[in-house]
């Protein structure tokens, strides 16, 4: 009891579970999934699909067209108003294939499927290849065209740029190989020359080229490459898996030069490796704790698709290590936000323990994939790893200001947690965070982006939350492995 009203004087909640909820998490799951189902599908202009809006108002259940403020942390020109990028709902698609499972409706892995093949019939590039998805490109149900950010911009080509999730090639394949095999061609067009000996690329490339495809080389490379850490692992993961279905030699050679390229820029003597090549900003220049984890869980997972990449493994887990033993402060029981090649960390700067806007990078990205680590591989630092993020977060307390990602993110920490360490408080933890999630931010309908607002928004992490809700649920019902942080990892 005692240990139950120090979790709820953390939360801010009464000791006789005041926000405890009438349903259960299912209910929150199903009930918000058949309402974007319902509301969410593009019946706008003359050429209606089944791809599923990324932003609608909860007050009317309609997608707005234009003039909805972003959250705080959030660009404009890389939101979908009024229409739908597909790389916001890789949760969701999950999300769709587990509820048929679990309830035996067809409708939600119909919904699934009716929305990827429309995505891959409209949204890719007849001359790149590449996908309207991303970090900057959506498709637009009332102009009924791939757009980018809130504004048309006829005549100019439009920026493809991978974000924070593993592309779902595999899914996709099994809608349509020929486009999937297209697509991950198509990434070639972030590379300098599609037969580069040095595989320099830039995060950015055309996905509207009118001409004939070109490998563009790098955009303003004067000014730093643009060759971050992090996609350098999404492309090696994705010239992998296209190597793995086509058995295409050359794709093994594009996978290597991708996944090796880091490794080489790395400082021998500590194995740290740079966060973008040639970029002269300090958060280029040093090493990164949570960039550096990116890269070595594209990594690993390239290694999972394919063994013969075993060595992508090994240097996943050489860097990652460095990264986590050079970037630790014991004293401060933190991590620094960089860390010079030799070392020694630049300034005094910390990774945030728990960040509560959008786009803010803390502890908890690294906490999750050290628990990857761990699941995958079996290797105890990881788990210690874990632990001290685990340590530095059980008591925190959650604010009332905050954006729907940051929950998300700790309630998936927490279950990550829960599951390496067999903690039981991380396990409350979680429930609790979900119960604030269906006080703070469910609308009746659906969940809203942060608290008193009116708006869904997909990029903003609902659909990652509703997966936490879901590992809550097979917890509930003592199936710990349809949890796994293996399952519902990035």
């Amino acid at each position: 009891m005692k240990y139950l009203v120090t979790l709820s004087l953390v939360f801010g909640l009464s000791a006789t579970g005041a926000f405890a909820q009438n349903k259960d998490y299912l209910f929150y799951v199903k009930t918000h999934c058949d309402n974007l189902i319902l509301h969410g599908k593009d019946v706008y202009g003359t050429q209606q699909s089944s791809m599923l809006a990324s932003v609608i108002d909860s007050r009317d259940m309609s997608v707005p067209k234009s003039r909805v403020p972003p959250t705080e942390g959030t660009r404009e020109s890389d939101r979908a108003v009024g229409g739908s990028n597909y790389y916001h709902d890789v949760e969701t698609i999950r999300l769709l294939e587990n509820l048929t499972k679990l309830t035996g409706d067809a409708k939600y892995k119909q919904a699934a499927t009716d929305y990827t093949r429309d995505f891959l019939t409209l949204c890719q590039n007849p001359y790149t290849g590449l996908l309207g998805w991303g970090e900057h490109l959506y498709y637009n149900f009332f102009n009924e065209k791939i757009m980018e950010g809130d504004l048309e911009k006829p005549g100019t080509f439009f920026t493809h740029e991978f974000i924070e999730n593993t592309p779902p090639w595999d899914y996709l394949w099994g809608m349509d190989s020929a486009r999937v095999n297209r697509a991950i061609t198509g990434v070639r067009g972030h590379f300098r020359s599609p037969v580069t000996q040095s595989f320099l690329f830039n995060r950015h490339a055309r996905w509207n080229k009118i001409e004939k495809p070109e490998y563009r080389g790098l955009e303003q490379y004067q000014d730093g490459g643009q060759a971050w850490i992090k996609h350098s692992g999404l492309q090696a993961y994705s010239f992998t898996f296209l190597y793995t279905k086509t058995r295409n030699p050359e794709w093994k050679r594009w996978a290597e030069g991708a996944g090796n390229l880091f490794w080489k820029y790395r400082n021998p003597e500590t194995d740290l490796t740079v966060g973008c090549i040639d970029d002269p900003r300090p958060s280029g220049m040093f090493s990164s704790l949570n960039g550096t984890a990116l890269l070595s869980y594209y990594l690993l997972k390239s290694w999972e698709l394919n063994p013969e990449f075993g060595h992508f493994k090994a240097q996943a887990e050489t860097m990652l290590k460095a990264a986590e033993k050079y970037s630790w402060n014991a004293a401060g029981k933190g991590y620094y936000l960089l860390v010079k090649p030799d070392g020694k960390p630049d300034g005094t700067d910390m990774i945030p323990m728990v960040s509560t806007g959008y786009s803010e990078a803390d502890m908890l990205l690294f906490g999750s994939i050290a628990a990857y680590f761990y699941k995958t591989t079996g290797d105890k630092a990881y788990l210690g790893m874990v632990k001290k993020v685990a340590d530095a977060v059980e008591n925190h307390q959650w604010p009332d200001k905050f954006v729907i990602n940051s929950l998300a993110s700790n309630l998936q920490f927490s279950l990550d947690a829960y599951e390496i360490l067999g903690n039981e408080k991380m396990y409350q933890r979680a429930r609790q965070l979900a119960d604030i999630g269906i006080k703070k931010l469910w609308s009746g309908k659906l969940f809203v982006r942060e608290p008193n607002d009116p708006y869904y928004e997909s990029k903003l992490g609902t659909s990652l939350m509703l997966a936490g809700f879901l590992r809550l649920h097979y917890l509930d019902k003592k199936q710990p492995s349809l949890a796994s942080v293996t399952k519902w990892s990035l």
